[in-house]
């Protein structure tokens, strides 16, 4: 069988835009990973540079090829992918827990996340099982939809009880890893998509609501029963995930250790001023500089203003996609694409403010602009489908 069989014959018109904003977004890239040299190994940081190049290339070549093969593949082929990265996931999870050895897994930062490939490098499957999961949600969304007969809290709890059946299992074992930053961005972006696809609005309220209500809890817990919170998150000293919330609340108090990641980066932010200081300069050690905190390095090198820049373009780029969705009739993948916004907007968002420290740190990277091939390959996908989406469009229109 043909595997482009199924492109389609009509003129495809490309998103220039789209391109042009995507490229920004990669020399902005290519180039923070480049000023952060001087926080980094040398020798790493080259490496560094000249992977991410490689990524944004590859990348370029996957949307080509998933745009030949037809996005219809994309939804087809969700399921077998989706087993393949659950089979890696128990793998990293039992490892994890040290039931299994193995060679090609090891802790970095001490999570079991990756999966080394030799020669290539390595491959993070949590980030495209998140990308598989909205893809199979919009599936499972558009299905329900078009067999229900009523909006009532029923039929949505119908269509909850059929997302946990393979949503709840490949959360569970990323939290194992440990990761609890992707968990999160998982539930938000299918959050979104349950909220704005067809479910009773009251839904939009619980689940902000509840969000909120549960950060709020973990704050009054933090200053007036840190006890009960420590027992809440697993108990003994080193908890790591009660350490993220201390690093956020009282990060001065410990600025060498449990703070030393949002103090250097609030040091380095707030002497940088309006235009920032002397490129590549050495102001103090920003830790993740290539990935976690990339934004604390365009801070630290172009100031208020540089950053600004850089959050219109990220938001131009979040903007188009929202137009991209809007303006489309293909149901199953303005679905898909409710998800992916929703995803890159709370991880921009996400990102921006743990590293001003608005929000805790969750270890939640800047789409499109942290290093990292297999977020940059991960988000390749829905580009490619917002790529479809648009040219389907103009074909409607030129043919109206």
């Amino acid at each position: 069988m043909n595997i482009f069989s199924t492109e389609s014959t009509k003129q495809f018109t490309l998103d220039k835009m789209l391109v042009f904003l995507f490229s920004a977004t990669a020399l902005v890239s290519i180039g923070s990973i480049y000023l952060a040299k001087p926080l980094l190994n040398s020798n790493v940081g080259n490496s560094f540079i000249i992977q991410q190049t490689m990524w944004f290339v590859i990348s370029a070549v996957v949307v080509f090829i998933l745009l030949k093969m037809g996005i219809d593949r994309v939804f087809s082929l969700a399921n077998v992918f989706y087993y393949i990265l659950l089979f890696l996931l128990v793998l990293l999870a039992l490892s994890a827990k040290g039931i299994i050895s193995l060679p090609f897994i090891r802790s970095v930062g001490g999570s079991f996340a990756w999966i080394q490939i030799p020669k290539l490098g390595s491959i993070q499957p949590s980030e495209f099982m998140k990308i598989v999961l909205v893809i199979k949600a919009a599936s499972t969304i558009t299905e329900h939809n078009t067999d229900k007969t009523d909006y009532t809290f029923a039929s949505d709890f119908k269509l909850i009880i059929e997302l946990a059946k393979f949503v709840l299992l490949p959360i569970f074992l990323i939290i194992l890893q440990p990761d609890s930053g992707i968990p999160i961005v998982m539930l938000v972006s299918l959050a979104v998509m349950f909220v704005l696809s067809g479910a009773r609005k009251e839904w939009f309220f619980i689940i902000f609501g509840g969000a909120l209500l549960l950060l709020l809890g973990i704050v009054f817990l933090y200053k007036y029963n840190n006890e009960f919170l420590n027992m809440l998150f697993g108990g003994g000293t080193g908890s790591y995930r009660l350490n993220r919330f201390e690093s956020w609340l009282d990060y001065e108090s410990d600025p060498g250790k449990l703070g030393f990641h949002l103090y250097n980066s609030l040091v380095a932010q707030g002497t940088a001023g309006l235009t920032g200081h002397p490129l590549s300069s050495f102001i103090i050690s920003i830790p993740e500089a290539q990935t976690d905190f990339i934004f604390a390095v365009i801070s630290q090198n172009f100031g208020f203003l540089g950053a600004s820049a850089v959050i219109i373009l990220i938001f131009a780029l979040d903007v188009k996609l929202i137009l991209i969705t809007l303006k489309s009739k293909l149901t199953r993948e303005r679905i898909m694409m409710m998800g992916i916004i929703g995803m890159i907007v709370f991880q921009d968002f996400q990102n921006i403010s743990m590293v001003l420290g608005i929000l805790p740190i969750t270890g939640i990277t800047l789409p499109f602009i942290s290093y990292g091939g297999s977020s940059m390959l991960s988000y390749m996908i829905p580009l490619a489908v917002a790529f479809h989406m648009h040219s389907e469009t103009q074909n409607e229109f030129n043919h109206a």
